[in-house]
């Protein structure tokens, strides 16, 4: 059954296919880092970087086709039904952000989203005079006091946002119809080729 292990959920593509990608990276921002005496050529860098952010693009585009692949599912097909899910998963989670649902309700306790949660943080750490001085210790103690009214504003949000009907709904239409379009795709070995003279 190719839909039971297809797996190309948004968790999956991020934590299988750029661990790699992430320590590179690393590896670039600490060699980016390093001043020889000479200085530094920063169109050289910033060629560095757009190449990095290319080849980056373009791992994680082999990574989905190979996937597809690997399933039998023809690419393109395929990766139209991902960009389908996306949208619609991109619907249920600007709920998060918001709390507003469709219709004109909000996501119990938790009526202005993650928005509101953020700007509240942005707001306390404004009343505690941050940023703080290393030996201010009144300072240091009230955005920590704020950083922790932020984590259970956004926590209390996750909570009703996983549990709400509304969005246990929508969550499920988003894979039922990711499946249903899955499908609908041709085999792999129906991709068609073509050679440029």
């Amino acid at each position: 059954m190719r839909l039971a292990s297809i797996g190309l959920g948004q968790e999956g593509l991020t934590m299988k296919a750029f661990a790699g990608v992430l320590g590179l990276g690393t590896v670039m921002v600490l060699a980016g880092s390093v001043r020889s005496d000479a200085g530094t050529d920063a169109a050289c860098v910033q060629s560095a970087k757009t190449n990095f952010a290319a080849c980056a693009r373009q791992c994680k585009q082999d990574f989905v086709d190979a996937r597809l692949l690997c399933h039998n599912i023809q690419p393109v097909c395929g990766e139209a039904c991902l960009a389908g899910r996306q949208v619609c998963l991109d619907t249920a989670n600007t709920i998060l952000q918001t709390g507003q649902l469709p219709g004109g309700g909000t996501l119990a306790n938790c009526s202005g989203g993650t928005d509101q949660c953020k700007a509240a943080l942005q707001a306390a750490k404004q009343a505690c005079h941050a940023p703080c001085q290393s030996l201010d210790t009144v300072c240091l103690e009230c955005v920590d006091a704020a950083q922790v009214a932020d984590f259970q504003c956004r926590d209390a949000c996750r909570d009703s946002w996983r549990t709400n009907p509304t969005i246990i709904s929508m969550l499920q239409s988003c894979q039922a119809s990711f499946k249903a379009c899955i499908q609908k795709c041709p085999p792999a070995a129906a991709t068609t080729t073509t050679t440029v003279p």
